[in-house]
């Protein structure tokens, strides 16, 4: 084989690996580590006010995971019940990518909302609520929350501020 850079090539199968391994690394953000990895860096920048790489690491988690979030949500009637005494751990985590995805909309419009663009703010709680409503996330004192609950209400008082201008 002859490529026009190096010249002969003697191993192809070193180059079919290095192909793999740069294709591998354009999928490296799907699957439930890779979620948890972009959730929880969403919203570390959103404590560190970096509002830019909020979005950036949301909207990357959306787009690799949304698509096995939704299927996840569409077989589900209900949410996955939790409460301060039965945390459900197991059924709520089988749950990754409706959850990591949910939360990621939700830091995503809190983002949103602090750069001062109630609009877009509005339109990822929305698509929140009405896509996946059942997501949960986990709170470092020890419980979930459902954050299409408290969309609902940032909704309301968007939709108010908007009205108001």
């Amino acid at each position: 084989m002859i490529n026009p850079v190096f010249g002969p090539i003697k191993c192809p199968l070193l180059v079919a690996c290095v192909i793999l391994a740069g294709c591998r690394g354009l999928n490296s953000a799907k699957g439930p580590k890779a979620a948890d990895a972009l959730a929880g860096k969403a919203w570390q920048a959103k404590k560190n006010k970096d509002y830019q790489a909020v979005i950036a690491h949301a909207k990357k988690c959306i787009k690799y995971n949304e698509e096995e979030a939704v299927k996840m949500q569409k077989v589900m009637t209900e949410p996955v019940p939790t409460s301060r005494d039965d945390l459900n751990k197991e059924a709520v985590t089988a749950k990754w990518a409706l959850n990591y995805v949910g939360a990621s909309y939700f830091v995503l419009g809190r983002a949103y909302e602090d750069l001062g663009k109630p609009a877009e703010a509005l339109k990822a709680y929305q698509h929140l609520v009405k896509t996946l409503p059942f997501a949960h996330c986990w709170d470092p004192k020890g419980y979930y929350w459902k954050p299409a609950s408290v969309a609902r209400k940032r909704i309301e008082g968007l939709e108010t501020a908007l009205k108001q201008q």
